[in-house]
């Protein structure tokens, strides 16, 4: 059946109508298509049946999709856990290699003048205290917070 969707005059899903009339017309098809290997089954013995059912690769194209999903499942989860970082060698959440050369401050020069002291820089508050995470606020005992007390936060937009 020729399809409405490969004709440059209507793009998908522009009219609904004439999607459910393409969808009417596929599944008509597809029934067809139903009716015709059922017929070829019909007065035929469980042998014949089963070269039938064969000849239509059902069980190929099931091992192959088995196979297919069980080695996305080994290439997605199993082969990042062997070749992750090893625990031992992790330090505050980030992985450190073993060669990497520690960095060294240099030596501070050593001056006739006196040093001057140099101020503290002002601690800057967290921005996650200003937000309130990390905040309990203590609910009364005798009330539920969850329940619908009937307030209507948008009657105002009305």
């Amino acid at each position: 059946m020729k399809s409405n969707a490969d004709s440059p005059s209507r793009s998908t899903l522009a009219s609904t109508k004439a999607d459910l009339r393409e969808l009417k017309g596929n599944s008509r098809a597809t029934v067809q298509e139903l009716q015709a290997f059922l017929r070829e089954l019909k007065g035929k013995s469980p042998q014949e049946m089963l070269g039938v059912v064969a000849s239509s690769q059902l069980i190929r194209s099931l091992i192959l999709s088995t196979g297919l999903v069980f080695a996305g499942i080994l290439l997605f989860t199993a082969i990042p856990f062997f070749f992750g970082e090893d625990p031992a060698n992790m330090e505050s959440g980030f992985a450190t290699r073993p060669n990497a050369p520690t960095p060294t401050a240099p030596a501070p020069e050593v001056s006739p003048q006196t040093p001057t002291p140099t101020p503290a820089p002002a601690p800057t508050p967290d921005p996650l205290t200003n937000l309130g995470v990390g905040e309990e606020l203590p609910a009364p005992p005798n009330e539920n917070p969850l329940e619908n007390k009937g307030d209507d936060f948008l009657k105002d937009l009305e």
